[in-house]
């Protein structure tokens, strides 16, 4: 049996390197060999990779596994404009799904160790938006809340050395915290985003991740909604990078209640501070930089209520995901990051890997309408009939008992009444749980296995 898994990472060398949570909360870091594979559509030999032919009459009938990444992604590059390919990414959830393992698989959400990022700037210009490309804009304050440890950490004086001293000491301070998981909002965008250009500026690395890796970065998107959002996406090897500005926004695609989705508007909307604002201190924008030089006090009570925000929707939020990467072969941060179509489709790779069993190409689906709502007549109605039946979809699929026709293992229908079953015993448990916290654990799992 292997030990929980809460930090997962394949580096450019091809290693697999894995943090591991100990009886005493502690981490362990481990690395092995790793061996990608890819369906194809056709008999492709290569050097250095082996083919397996699948059984079964699915569009990809050859299994290839390489001896290391390089020779995989030379293969990849190889073959990808002949024999049709289809390769599982990220890597991570290759590996996942071969050894048929789990992120957190034995971790409750309370055992995660999670830390909060917040950082505050200043501008030289005096009122202006502070600009990390700006000489000599800079960090003003970091602050790290992790547990029951709370760390801000401050300017001491306003030149480059002073912020490349600020920037080293949150290398070290994040080191030493160790989280499985950092969370921050709109963290993507201006957070880590201003911290990478700073510490480029300073020749200062961001040795943000676990296994001695630095973070890294890439253009990024995704939708919610109707809307597309463009991020740098950074991550950190073997840590997950959470956006509670982007969980918000996934929220609020059923709800649509919110009217805004910064920090402060969120906290209030979710109950975790006071509409009246009571005991949160507010510091205009503009004024950041005079409040750090005029009133210390002030300025790190608002980077501290900030923090405090930050981990109350991530508290709310956050479950959902964590029981996600416990169910799937897949990273906490993808999971947060991807839709629901592609963790399904884990599943159903991972039952056909096992399988040595041809998999199917995605079929083509004609265009159709969704439901239709009509009334009749105009007015109030005074006499309402409502009538919910527990995971109806699922429900009738189940009843009718038919796989996709492209589903040759026959895995829809048992991996259904498998998802609908947990669902349904994890909602009984959000009313019968002994403790909240338990009935606030299984709130997270129902609603997951209800979207999925």
């Amino acid at each position: 049996m292997r030990p929980t898994l809460c930090g997962l990472w394949i580096g450019d060398d091809g290693r697999v390197h894995t943090c591991t949570a100990k009886a005493d909360g502690g981490r362990e870091e481990q690395s092995e060999d790793f061996r990608p594979f890819a369906w194809l559509g056709a008999e492709t030999r290569h050097e250095g990779v082996t083919l397996e032919e699948l059984k079964g009459e699915g569009a990809f009938h050859w299994l290839a596994h390489a001896g290391s990444l390089a020779v995989f992604e030379a293969f990849f590059k190889a073959v990808r404009d002949g024999a049709p390919i289809d390769v599982l990414k990220p890597y991570e959830s290759q590996w996942l799904l071969q050894h048929r393992t789990r992120l957190y698989a034995d971790m409750h959400f309370a055992d995660l160790r999670r830390c909060q990022l917040d950082i505050e700037t200043g501008a030289t210009e005096p009122g202006a938006f502070s600009d990390a490309k700006n000489p000599g804009d800079r960090v003003l304050a970091i602050g790290l809340h992790g547990g029951s440890r709370r760390e801000l950490l401050t300017l001491a004086e306003e030149t480059d050395a002073g912020e490349k001293r600020l920037l080293l000491a949150f290398n070290d301070l994040l080191r030493e915290i160790d989280p499985d998981v950092v969370e921050g909002h709109n963290i993507f965008k201006f957070d880590l985003d201003y911290l990478r250009a700073r510490s480029r500026r300073h020749r200062v690395p961001c040795a943000w991740g676990r296994f001695g890796l630095a973070a890294e970065f890439r253009s990024s998107r995704m939708k919610v909604a109707e809307r597309w959002i463009d991020f740098p996406r950074c991550d950190m090897p073997g840590r997950a990078v959470i956006d509670t500005y982007l969980l918000v926004q996934l929220y609020d695609i059923t709800a649509r209640e919110m009217t805004a989705y910064g920090l402060k508007d969120a906290a209030v909307y979710f109950g975790i501070t006071p509409e009246s604002g009571q005991g949160r201190t507010y510091i205009e924008g503009s004024q950041i930089q005079h409040v750090f030089r005029q009133n210390r006090a002030e300025f790190l009570a608002y980077l501290a209520d900030d923090l405090r925000e930050t981990k109350g929707l991530a508290d709310v939020l956050l479950p959902t995901y964590f029981e996600q990467a416990r169910a799937f072969p897949t990273l906490l941060q993808e999971a947060a990051l991807r839709g629901t179509a592609g963790k399904v489709d884990l599943l159903f790779l991972e039952e056909y890997y096992h399988a040595r069993a041809s998999c199917p190409a995605p079929i083509e689906i004609a265009p159709f309408e969704g439901g239709f709502t009509r009334s009749f007549r105009e007015g109030v109605f005074q006499h309402v009939l409502h009538f919910d039946v527990a995971s109806l979809y699922p429900s009738l699929l189940l009843q009718m008992g038919r796989n996709p026709k492209s589903d040759t293992l026959g895995v829809f229908i048992p991996l259904l009444r498998r998802l609908r079953e947990y669902r349904m015993k994890y909602k009984q448990l959000t009313k019968t749980a002994p403790t909240a916290a338990e009935r606030d654990e299984a709130q997270a799992r129902q609603s997951t296995f209800k979207i999925l």
